[in-house]
């Protein structure tokens, strides 16, 4: 008996995946070969189509997988994915990712007008697609006034991956660096460091499992984590720093993304201060004579990507070696300031835009 998933939203988390056997399923309200796939965890998102795709590889070879995305939209090869009959298999995955379209997205007026005929034929037939297809619609920020968004929310099964927090966040950390020896409070700072992204999260853990192995040092401590994580904040300082020198419209621009991003005032600073005398540290190394990056994180003890890709613009940080030691005591003035009274809190983002727009 085939078993399919509903979403309910009864529990404290507003969703709850529950499964049904066939002929109780046909008493709920809904289509049972229609999902939409929403959520911005794109991680979970990605894993779960995974999983799904290999199933039906499994069961019904390459042949019964049909994905479409925004760049290659065609209704017609949709419809005909949806509707007809496969010559090699009995079930068919079809996979439309990009709809329902978000609030950005938009498309020519031959498109436009294909996709519309599409979605009133769809409501017109109240769904009712061939029993042998099996539709996912995949849209992690839908537009929720569009009509196909209000008919998938109420008729079809509705799958929202939601961006982890907490004590989830800490469980995905430990299964990913399962065989490695790390305390609660090293996982705190890691995901201090990383942000909440699964992707940025999986991708840094690999790096320290690789550490571990290369090393034979199971216990990840902060040095390590300093040594080869790169955290998102590290990311936007650099970020800013990288258009200081060169567009301080762009600069600025940043600037204000970071701040409007939600970033926290004295973490940001701290990082700007380890980004600037990172730079004063690596030209002063240049200029002694140290040119290999490899070499340059050793001296530094710093993270080896990041030094090699920050060792890239080294002519550019050299002819302004003068204006990142002149940022860098403008910005302990300001912390500074702040910490004193002299300035309020809120002073600070200003009082970044104002240092960027007096570099010369």
């Amino acid at each position: 008996m085939f078993l399919f998933e509903f979403v309910s939203r009864n529990n404290k988390n507003n969703r709850m995946v529950l499964s049904y056997p066939l002929p109780y399923l046909l008493l709920l309200p809904m289509l049972e070969n229609m999902f939409l796939f929403t959520g911005q965890e794109t991680y979970l998102l990605d894993k779960e189509l995974f999983r799904r795709k290999e199933w039906f590889l499994q069961k019904f070879w390459p042949d019964s997988i049909f994905s479409f995305a925004l760049d290659n939209l065609d209704i017609a090869q949709i419809k005909q994915a949806i509707y007809s009959s496969g010559l090699f298999t009995t079930k068919k995955l079809i996979i439309v990712n990009g709809l329902p379209q978000d609030a950005i997205t938009k498309f020519d007026e031959e498109k436009t007008q294909q996709l519309q005929l599409f979605i009133d034929s769809l409501i017109k037939m109240e769904g009712k697609i061939p029993t042998d297809s099996l539709l996912v619609f995949v849209s992690s920020t839908p537009d929720k006034r569009l009509k196909l968004y209000k008919f998938l929310e109420k008729n079809a099964t509705v799958k929202i991956f939601d961006q982890l927090k907490n004590n989830d966040l800490e469980s995905f950390v430990k299964r990913e660096l399962i065989g490695c020896s790390i305390d609660r409070s090293m996982i705190q700072y890691f995901l201090t460091k990383v942000g909440s992204d699964l992707y940025r999260i999986w991708f840094e853990c690999d790096k320290l499992k690789t550490r571990t192995t290369i090393k034979q040092q199971k216990t990840i401590d902060e040095a390590m984590i300093d040594m080869i994580v790169f955290g998102q904040v590290e990311i936007n300082s650099f970020l800013l720093l990288k258009t200081l020198f060169t567009d301080k419209i762009k600069a600025i621009h940043v600037l204000e993304t970071i701040h409007h991003g939600g970033a926290e005032r004295n973490q940001f600073a701290g990082m700007l201060y380890r980004a600037l005398k990172f730079y004063i540290f690596m030209v002063d190394l240049d200029e002694s004579g140290v040119t290999d990056s490899k070499d340059i994180s050793s001296f530094l003890k710093m993270n080896p990507w990041q030094v090699k890709n920050e060792y890239a613009k080294i002519s550019v940080l050299k002819a302004n070696k003068k204006n990142i030691e002149k940022f860098y005591s403008w910005l302990i003035e300001l912390d500074t300031g702040i910490k004193t009274w002299k300035f309020p809190d809120t002073y600070f983002w200003l009082g970044i835009k104002k240092m960027i727009n007096e570099i010369h």
